[in-house]
């Protein structure tokens, strides 16, 4: 999860989604590779229960999953979840935000989470003040005119960097993504039924269209 990667993310994801139709196959290299729902609307927040898991990463990929609540095509995104990056044993809980209309970006690792653990992470808004959750607690808030932006997508992904990089879940032992819901701009949390999205060959998931719990999975592994 290195910042040069994040802070382009929110531009690939809506550039593959408005340009790409269907499914690539590449051979190794890195990218931006997702496997998750998405959903276009006006919003205040971004909240998922995830499974967390500890899969292969090369030496310059990642594997991550997360909820966000973004202003796409623009790089304005806060997000919260679970990623392993070179250099870790096991995946960590983290947020992160990136803002171009301020130039803000911040990010944190926390704890290790337990692969095999169900957390639930949500990253929302009040009148003044964003916040991210991590199991009810909150581990960061900004005010938000270090933001600057207006939400009007949600997404819940796994994501890799590279193609030699496991994708979060296996077919034995898929991620299991759940009760994916979003904030309404009046303040209430409603459940966000997503639309399907992978952009690589190798990654699965069994999503239709309007859930709200579904599973991805690394077609290899």
């Amino acid at each position: 999860m290195k910042k040069n990667f994040l802070k382009i993310r929110i531009v690939l994801i809506l550039f593959a989604l408005l340009i790409f139709a269907g499914s690539i196959s590449v051979s190794a290299s890195e990218g931006f590779y997702f496997n998750g729902g998405y959903k276009l609307v006006s919003n205040k927040g971004a909240a998922l229960t995830c499974e967390t898991q500890n899969p292969y990463i090369t030496s310059n990929g990642s594997s991550s999953a997360w909820a966000m609540t973004c202003n796409p095509p623009d790089q304005n995104y806060a997000q919260v979840g679970w990623a392993k990056d070179p250099g870790f044993t096991a995946p960590k809980y983290f947020w992160e935000y990136n803002s171009v209309v301020t130039s803000k970006f911040g990010q944190e690792y926390l704890a290790t989470a337990q692969s095999g653990s169900h957390n639930d992470f949500m990253v929302g808004s009040d009148s003044t003040t964003m916040y991210f959750k991590i199991n009810g607690d909150v581990k960061k808030t900004l005010p938000l005119s270090d933001l600057g932006w207006t939400p009007d997508a949600v997404e819940f992904f796994g994501e890799t960097h590279d193609t030699g990089d496991q994708y979060p879940g296996s077919v034995s032992n898929p991620v299991t993504m759940g009760n994916a819901q979003y904030k309404t701009t009046s303040g209430s949390w409603v459940s966000a039924g997503v639309t399907e999205y992978h952009n690589l060959s190798t990654m699965d998931n069994n999503i239709d269209t309007g859930d709200t719990t579904w599973e991805i999975w690394d077609t290899r592994y």
